[in-house]
């Protein structure tokens, strides 16, 4: 197939001289058009919504008789690799998502998008009144049955030299159900406005990329602050907030004796017991300590009822579900580990921590070096769940679920102080 279906300026000399053949589509409607995915691309509009307005105007102003519209891209987002969009006429878009994979799946094997791309085809185009022509691809016999009658495919890479090698791009699809199809001018004012469509899909899809990795390795809200321009070294806020440190208990000798090519699964299943009950309660996971995490809760504007709730109701979600796989590993004849949590309440310094150009968005001060020293004591108090006097006083709806531990000294502090945990213990022991 040609590739001259990516050059703009070729698809405006096609408009041009196309004589007949159905409705001559309108150069200037066409310019008004591509003026709109350039302010979407600007304004960085959600891609449902724009192939949802793109499609509707090619039908209500440039008279289009498109019945279904595609566009499809790989990203990098830690739980899928790809997403597409899917239009049809008198519909809302759906959007779908492909998960990580080991390999292709058959119904990908099978699309007219996979052959493209293993023939290096940038364009293809298949009347679907013709029945031999849609034999091999499945999707395109069931848009036959369904009414299609022509398809116009475009892969339009993203990249210096056009070719295909880094596999990024936008794959997009156009499907009619007139008798006979697109005419010319039709697809020429297709392949016009494509580089436009996949230039603004670049654009929205990069701030996405870029929200996504920020989110998945820093957290949500230290992403924002840091995205919103706060990425000098000392720019630190001092917030008031309640301090959770968990760490698992047995963890070294559990790993000399785990096959290397189990260790990081099986730690994967243990710190989603931790990560998914801070972030139902609210909270923010700001790193992982090797075989344990730090996480905070922001006092800002909280009740004080909501410091129970969320800090003592993510320690006890994370201690259950620790021991339910530890339940789950032992049937199984697995070794097992315990989880000891750490809850603490005080002021931290809160922002860019680290050298000029390798920084560490965190929290530091006192009342984290205090929360990691009450950590390391749960084995010495024979428990899985303290809490300082701090956070004790300030968790006045914990109050009845609570018992003392007594008053020790902190290494490295010069005052001892009341610890806590959790009565009824038994509840939650791993």
């Amino acid at each position: 197939m040609s590739k001259a279906g990516n050059n703009p300026d070729a698809a405006a000399l096609r408009m041009n001289e196309v004589a007949a053949s159905g409705p001559v589509c309108d150069l200037d409607t066409v310019q008004q058009l591509s003026d709109w995915l350039v302010q979407q691309g600007l304004l960085g509009a959600d891609l449902s919504d724009l192939l949802q307005g793109f499609c509707d105007r090619l039908v209500d102003v440039l008279g289009l008789p498109l019945w279904r519209g595609q566009v499809g891209m790989r990203t990098l987002h830690p739980s899928f690799q790809a997403m597409y969009f899917v239009w049809r006429r008198g519909q809302s878009v759906e959007g779908n998502q492909i998960a990580h994979s080991d390999g292709d799946s058959d119904e990908w094997r099978r699309s007219p998008f996979y052959h493209m791309l293993k023939e290096d085809m940038f364009a293809l185009r298949v009347s679907l009144e013709d029945a031999e022509a849609v034999q091999g691809f499945p999707m395109l016999g069931e848009f036959r049955e369904q009414g299609g009658t022509d398809y116009v495919a475009r892969i339009m890479p993203f990249g210096d030299d056009g070719t295909m090698e880094r596999q990024t791009g936008v794959l997009a699809s156009w499907t009619s159900d007139r008798p006979g199809g697109f005419n010319e001018s039709e697809i020429a004012a297709l392949d016009r406005l494509q580089p436009r469509l996949a230039l603004t899909i670049k654009t929205i899809l990069a701030a996405q990329i870029t929200k996504n990795i920020a989110a998945t390795y820093i957290g949500g809200e230290a992403a924002e602050r840091i995205l919103a321009g706060k990425i000098q070294r000392g720019a630190v806020d001092v917030i008031h907030a309640v301090i959770l440190f968990m760490d698992l208990r047995g963890f070294t000798g559990v790993s000399d004796r785990t096959p290397s090519e189990d260790l990081v699964p099986m730690l994967d299943d243990y710190l989603e017991c931790m990560v998914e009950p801070v972030i139902e309660h609210g909270g923010q996971v700001l790193k992982y300590l090797g075989d344990g995490l730090l996480a905070t809760f922001d006092l800002c504007d909280m009740e004080r009822d909501s410091i129970c709730h969320d800090a003592l109701g993510t320690a006890l979600m994370a201690l259950q579900r620790t021991k339910d796989l530890n339940d789950a590993r032992a049937a199984k004849g697995l070794p097992t580990m315990a989880l000891d949590v750490a809850l603490h309440l005080g002021d931290v310094f809160y922002g860019n921590v680290g050298a000029a150009d390798r920084l560490d968005f965190t929290v530091i001060g006192p009342a984290v070096n205090e929360a990691s020293r009450i950590e390391a004591l749960a084995d010495q108090l024979g428990t899985h769940l303290v809490a300082s006097e701090t956070f004790a006083k300030a968790a006045t709806q914990c109050t009845p679920h609570l018992r003392s531990l007594g008053r020790h000294a902190l290494r490295g502090l010069d005052r001892d102080q009341e610890l806590f945990t959790l009565k009824g213990q038994s509840l939650v022991e791993a």
